[in-house]
């Protein structure tokens, strides 16, 4: 996970777009020589802008911890299991152990709430290419329901643009900077599908969010939630260019992947 991920946004069947997109679990790095960009390019992961949540603000909200360190975000969806993107859950191309994975809920600070350890890990079967993003995590035990750890409801059709959601995550809390020890939020805006495919040229399960300079996804955030009426509507994907840019940020689009996700929980 920690491997370069970098992609120029032309070929392999996607349309020529004007940035570069890379996943928001990676930490910063500058883009290495020879390849066609001008600008520099980092990559990395943290919400940037923003405020700090309150205890209990967002109960759904799951940090993925290795070696008791931050790696992603995800959101409970049921008490057994937890949505996130399935970049989160590779290495490379191989796939992390279960083993290797303990899941935090229940507190804004990754140094208290609940753990899980996770007893199986199972990505979308057509992931690449920063489509299909998303992965479930099974866990050993059931997380407790309280006031600080609850399971959010899955939105099952499509967000109007322009509607504001609220993304989450202990990522980078700007480009280049330290991620956050405590659990941070933003606002942002849904761009119209056509938008969004123009802006990533990728034609569907995805959903695109804008927000003023120097707002929005960062390293640390990926696989974490964006949220519109208590209903989760996305899963933190990439970034285009660099953390806070004018560009949009993407997100697995939920309600795409409904019957994937329903199917998967019903088979274990």
């Amino acid at each position: 996970m920690r491997a370069l991920v970098v992609v120029l946004l032309v070929g392999v069947g996607l349309t020529a777009v004007s940035g570069l997109r890379f996943h928001v679990s990676e930490q910063n790095d500058v883009l290495p020589p020879g390849l066609p960009v001008a600008r520099p390019f980092f990559k990395g992961a943290r919400i940037v802008g923003g405020s700090v949540a309150a205890e209990g603000q967002f109960p759904h909200q799951v940090a993925l911890l290795r070696s008791n360190a931050l790696t992603c975000g995800g959101s409970l969806i049921d008490s057994r299991w937890v949505l996130t993107a399935a970049h989160c859950v590779y290495n490379g191309g191989t796939l992390i152990p279960a083993t290797a994975i303990t899941v935090l809920a229940g507190s804004v600070s990754l140094t208290a709430g609940v753990r899980r350890a996770v007893a199986r890990i199972i990505p979308h079967e057509r992931y690449g290419n920063f489509q299909n993003d998303v992965a479930l995590l099974q866990l050993q035990q059931s997380l407790p329901t309280s006031a600080y750890i609850r399971p959010i409801a899955l939105r099952t059709t499509s967000v109007p643009a322009r509607s504001e959601v609220v993304i989450s995550g202990w990522g980078r809390i700007y480009q280049g900077g330290p991620t956050s020890s405590v659990l941070r939020y933003n606002r942002a805006t849904v761009l119209a599908d056509q938008q969004c495919r123009a802006a990533t040229g990728i034609s569907s399960g995805l959903i695109c969010f804008t927000s003023p300079v120097n707002n929005g996804a960062c390293n640390g955030d990926s696989g974490g939630p964006a949220v519109l009426n208590n209903q989760l509507v996305g899963v933190a994907n990439f970034i285009i260019n660099y953390c806070g840019s004018s560009s949009p940020d993407g997100y697995a689009k939920v309600s795409d992947f409904v019957p994937w996700i329903q199917a998967t929980m019903r088979r274990y």
